[in-house]
């Protein structure tokens, strides 16, 4: 049986459940790992969790999803080695962050230089579909255009990453609805990679799922943010032009909504866009009152409601797309407002009772 013949049928549950064995029985290992080398993410000032957790749980996934995909997958997998390879470095950019706390632009660099490296060995957009004639090749173009979309997936999980569960839980959303998408468009590939990663996050949220016992870490959230990017450019990318983009940032939407909400909010402050603060909708949810699970299970919701719409999005015409999109737009534009009055009522609330509910972890990025 070959990796494409997986995708059907009873085989699909036999290729969650090899994703999801390894880590689920490996995670408990890396976690002990993590106590006894010392990859710990400390308390802090920023931080709230009362006691160091170990920041292996981006090795635990990693480590479990490139051993299935070797075995199940094989050297005939599309872009193996390119996947493989962009992953690795990612991971490593990932843990010198979380052991160094590197620069914003440092890292900035180093995700890029692994794009272009990674679009460089041909796992890039080289063409978008033309709803109304042959396929537009993109040449060049297509560099920078793949070198934005990995940067850009990779710091959208990165930023959602500040409360237990919540990254792992809405990758596993992105990977179920990029996965139905690359199933009704024939795109095997994209969808052998979802299934996997449905099945390593499956795996790994019962050890990060409120209260965490160990945390993703930077590098675990580079890790899922660029196999995101990547399954992308693999499936759902192949759509009519207007839409091409606007499927897989819909299935993404709570890490987009809220990567714009920090850009606008920093650059309306006349701050640094690379600042860390509190201010994520997860933050605001937790300090609006909620509990730190219900506020995870809200955005785990939300996430669900905008995969629906990615796919929605992938089956109709042009004509309608485009509409949908525009209606996003709008959507978009209210939303950001929105959040602003909220952080406003919020800060008032706090400042009127002296109160700072906060959440166990904190933000950095």
């Amino acid at each position: 049986m070959n990796w494409e013949e997986m995708i059907a049928g009873w085989n699909l549950l036999l290729l969650i459940g090899a994703g999801f064995l390894p880590v689920f029985a490996g995670t408990p290992v890396w976690i002990r790992l993590g106590r006894r080398w010392g990859l710990l993410d400390l308390p802090g000032a920023r931080k709230a969790h009362p006691a160091p957790l170990p920041f292996t749980g981006g090795l635990a996934v990693s480590s479990g999803f490139f051993l299935v995909l070797l075995l199940l997958g094989g050297s005939a997998f599309p872009h193996l080695i390119s996947i493989i390879t962009g992953g690795l470095l990612i991971l490593a950019l990932g843990y010198l962050d979380d052991r160094y706390d590197l620069s914003p632009w440092v890292k900035i660099a180093g995700q890029a230089g692994v794009a272009l490296l990674v679009a460089g060995m041909g796992l890039r957009i080289n063409y978008l579909t033309n709803p109304f004639g042959e396929m537009i090749t993109l040449g060049w173009a297509g560099y920078p255009l793949t070198i934005l979309w990995l940067v850009a997936t990779v710091n959208m999980i990165n930023l959602i990453d500040g409360l237990d569960g919540l990254a792992a839980g809405i990758c596993l959303v992105a990977a179920a609805s990029l996965f139905a998408i690359g199933i009704s468009m024939n795109q095997m590939a994209a969808a052998f990679l979802c299934a996997l990663l449905i099945g390593t996050m499956a795996g790994f949220l019962p050890y990060n799922f409120p209260p965490a016992r160990v945390f993703l870490g930077n590098s675990g959230a580079y890790f899922l943010g660029y196999l995101l990017g990547v399954i992308s450019i693999t499936g759902a990318l192949k759509l009519p032009t207007i839409l091409a983009l606007a499927v897989p940032v819909f299935a993404l939407g709570v890490p987009f909504l809220d990567s714009l909400w920090a850009i606008w909010r920093r650059w309306r402050r006349g701050e640094p866009i690379a600042l860390g603060d509190r201010d994520h909708l997860h933050h605001l949810l937790v300090l609006s009152g909620l509990g730190e699970r219900e506020a995870v299970l809200i955005l785990y919701g939300l996430s669900l409601l905008l995969g629906a719409g990615s796919f929605f999005l992938s089956r109709v015409t042009v004509l309608l797309g485009t509409v949908l999109i525009l209606v996003g737009v709008v959507v978009l534009f209210f939303s950001l407002h929105g959040l602003k009055r909220m952080e406003s009522a919020v800060k008032e609330n706090l400042g009127n009772y002296g109160e700072n509910p906060g959440n166990r972890r904190s933000q950095d990025a």
